[in-house]
């Protein structure tokens, strides 16, 4: 009787190589993404004004030990943000962030489980994002909107231009978008092309933004590996 071996042997899986993700105004991507720098400003700038605000009223208060309440209040708040933040970025960005689990105390009792939850190093890393939040989400809200709506405004300048008032001569008043540019045909065409260069862009840099924020959640506002 003669027994086979079997030899292992690498099989090509017969899938090709992933693609990036396709980025662009077709793209549902750049559109999730557009929407989520918008949505994000209003709790970045929410929970950080809350946190801020917590945090020094209870170290301020924590030297007769009225404040410690209250800092872990703001902690708490801050876990809250994280939460928050780790679910848009969930629905929007499609970044499966798991949220960090809790320190148990290590005997019961209130001042125990305060203990813990001061020690918790998630909840200091969910305020040191928030306080990046809130620069990295105006600035990200602001380009955002610059670029699109100034893109958009100079694709379809050619269309709204004629509704414009004339300025008066002598009036004092500044004329409208660069006229020497476009108040001719071949102008606003051209101002046309630029804002076409600017949609093109616009997604690209939001893109951006948001590659920052999916490593700034990822950082600070996700389960640590086990080591």
């Amino acid at each position: 009787m003669s027994i086979a071996t079997a030899i292992p042997v690498d099989q090509p899986s017969g899938s090709l190589p992933a693609r990036p993700p396709r980025i662009g105004l077709t793209s549902a991507r750049s559109w999730a993404e557009l929407g989520y720098v918008l949505v994000d400003l209003v709790p970045a700038v929410a929970i950080f004004v809350a946190v801020l605000t917590l945090l020094a009223v209870g170290i301020g208060l924590s030297v007769i030990w009225v404040g410690v309440p209250v800092l872990v209040l703001a902690l708490l708040v801050a876990r809250f943000g994280a939460l928050v933040q780790r679910s848009l970025a969930r629905a929007l960005l499609d970044l499966p962030a798991v949220a960090p689990g809790w320190i148990r105390p290590r005997r019961p009792g209130p001042v125990a489980a305060i203990g813990a939850l001061l020690r918790d190093p998630a909840h200091w890393r969910a305020v040191a994002y928030h306080g990046v939040a809130i620069v990295l989400a105006p600035l990200s809200f602001s380009i955002a909107v610059t670029l699109y709506g100034g893109g958009l405004g100079a694709v379809s300048y050619p269309l709204w231009h004629p509704f414009l008032p004339e300025p008066g001569a002598g009036d004092g008043r500044p004329p409208w978008v660069l006229p020497v540019l476009v108040d001719t045909w071949p102008g606003r065409l051209g101002l046309a092309v630029i804002g076409l260069g600017v949609l093109w862009c616009a997604p690209r840099v939001v893109a951006a933004l948001t590659t920052l924020d999916r490593i700034l959640i990822t950082g600070l506002l996700a389960a640590r590996p086990l080591r």
